[in-house]
């Protein structure tokens, strides 16, 4: 499927429930956002950028983005689904991947891995690791004129615009959904590990297994070998 401009949107934002400002917090003593755009500042497949919210809260998000190099886009708050459809029209993409700033392991290479696969399908709605990956290192392809469509259809509930790919999720018999595979080295057999950050354990464990790295562009290979 032809790709075309394609944007990796890396979506986050300060107010969390379970742990509120998440994603300042030190990883390898710079601030968990920029440990994740600095790991995925080598992708070649597309132009990441930092999708914030327009509240206070995130201004010094967006501060420490710009100071990545990392261009911004600031919109909705609880309407996830507003804010990437608005930073794909402003960046004029035509292909989103979407990361999540708490899965701060994810990086070029497994960004690249996947795009290489969405681009050999014939057609999809939805490109996606979960359920194939190790939880944490997830990543969602999908057209951006889909989800423009869907935004303006007024299909989608308060749940639905909150959790970004959920409609296609829960509608699977309407969309084409491709498994992304990952490779033998990337896989963990067994057990419960995760790389997501949500709670103040998770990020406490994050945080002891980034320190094992000298800096943070070390490749999903070598995670999963120290992590394991």
């Amino acid at each position: 499927m032809r790709l075309g401009k394609v944007g990796v949107v890396v979506g986050a934002r300060t107010r969390s429930s379970r742990l509120p400002g998440k994603a300042l917090l030190p990883v390898q003593g710079i601030p968990m956002i920029s440990f994740l755009l600095r790991r995925l500042s080598r992708c070649s497949g597309g132009t990441v950028i930092l999708a914030t919210t327009e509240l206070p809260a995130d201004d010094r998000l967006a501060e420490v983005a710009r100071a990545e190099g990392v261009p911004v886009f600031r919109g909705a708050d609880a309407d996830v689904v507003a804010r990437y459809v608005d930073a794909a029209e402003r960046f004029a993409f035509d292909t989103v991947v979407r990361v999540t700033g708490d899965c701060p392991f994810v990086d070029a290479g497994l960004v690249d891995w996947c795009l290489s696969h969405a681009a050999k399908v014939e057609r999809f709605d939805l490109a996606t690791t979960k359920g194939r990956f190790p939880v944490g290192l997830d990543v969602e392809i999908y057209p951006a004129h889909l989800m423009a469509r869907l935004h303006m259809e007024g299909c989608l509930s308060s749940v639905h615009r909150e959790h970004l790919t959920l409609y296609l999720y829960d509608h699977k018999d309407r969309f084409t959904l491709s498994a992304i595979e990952p490779p033998v080295e990337w896989q963990i057999g067994g057990g419960d590990r995760h790389f997501t950050v949500d709670t103040r354990d998770d990020y406490e464990a994050a945080s002891v297994l980034a320190a094992r790295f000298v800096s943070p562009r070390f490749s999903v290979g070598e995670l999963i070998a120290k992590a394991t």
